[in-house]
């Protein structure tokens, strides 16, 4: 299979987003609805798969890098037990005010899966996450990008901003790419 990158949030696309507050614990990490189905679909198409998610939290001092890892065993275990896969999760632990290189929309974390995965090509891949910052990363990468719906604090920002696509869900997203773009491939 040609290499077909996707690039995924993490809160509010995966997971519920704590409103205001950060998934601390894993036991805070519920999964949206339908999106083991979707990360199961999506796991047939895309290769590889990468998360990339800003934890500020971890610099606020509100988590460890420990709390956000455990976070992730519990969402790498749990996709992987469902039939999906998850191949990298890359997370920016700066505040916004430390103008680090990691922290989307900088591309840092785009660039370093791009390093662990040498085959990444961006004009290839998508970028999916529900926040203006996930959709400048991805625009200025020259991927697709796939808006997700819901997150109230960047709707006025997003709502002319180019985006290749607008969906409910991870599952919209995955029945999109099952009707438009992959018809003649399993899942």
């Amino acid at each position: 299979m040609p290499s077909r990158p996707l690039f995924l949030d993490r809160d509010g696309v995966i997971n519920q987003r704590l409103r205001g507050d950060y998934v601390r614990h894993p036991d805070e990490f519920v999964f949206e609805e339908n999106a083991l189905a979707a990360l199961r679909l999506l796991a047939g198409w895309f290769c590889p798969i990468v998360v990339v998610t800003n934890q500020a939290g971890i610099d606020k001092g509100l988590m460890t890098h420990d709390d956000v890892r455990a976070v992730h065993e519990k969402m790498l275990a749990e996709t992987e037990r469902a039939g999906g896969r998850i191949d990298a999760v890359y997370y920016c632990p700066h505040r916004p005010d430390e103008g680090c290189s990691c922290r989307k929309p900088a591309p840092g974390m785009a660039h370093q899966a791009q390093r662990d995965f040498p085959y990444i090509a961006f004009r290839d891949a998508w970028m999916v996450g529900d926040s203006l910052s996930d959709m400048q990363m991805g625009h200025a990468l020259g991927m697709r990008t796939a808006l997700i719906l819901g997150k109230d604090e960047d709707a006025d920002a997003l709502e002319h901003f180019p985006v290749t696509g607008r969906f409910a869900s991870l599952w919209a997203f995955a029945g999109y790419c099952q009707a438009k773009l992959f018809q003649n491939f399993p899942a």
